[in-house]
């Protein structure tokens, strides 16, 4: 028998709206811990914290855009994301 259960990186949604672009991915960092994924496109890389939820079959997930070490892209979050 296997258990499923979480799997990911933890999301704060609170600490992701805090992230401004022209930060740093150190600062990036600090607010979001270590990213789940980054995927390199082009001459930018996407940074992904995601997160999935085998019992319950949720998901969410939240990703920035970085170029030479620096925040360039940052989503737009719903403030009923929490």
């Amino acid at each position: 028998m296997a258990l499923v259960g979480c799997a990911g990186t933890p999301i704060d949604f609170d600490a992701a709206r805090q992230v401004k672009e022209g930060m740093t991915t150190a600062e990036l960092q600090s607010y979001m811990g270590r990213p789940y994924s980054v995927v390199s496109r082009q001459d930018k890389e996407v940074w992904i914290w995601s997160r999935a939820n085998g019992f319950t079959g949720s998901h969410s997930s939240i990703s920035f855009i970085v170029k030479d070490g620096v925040v360039v892209g940052v989503p737009k979050i719903p403030d009923s994301f929490k």
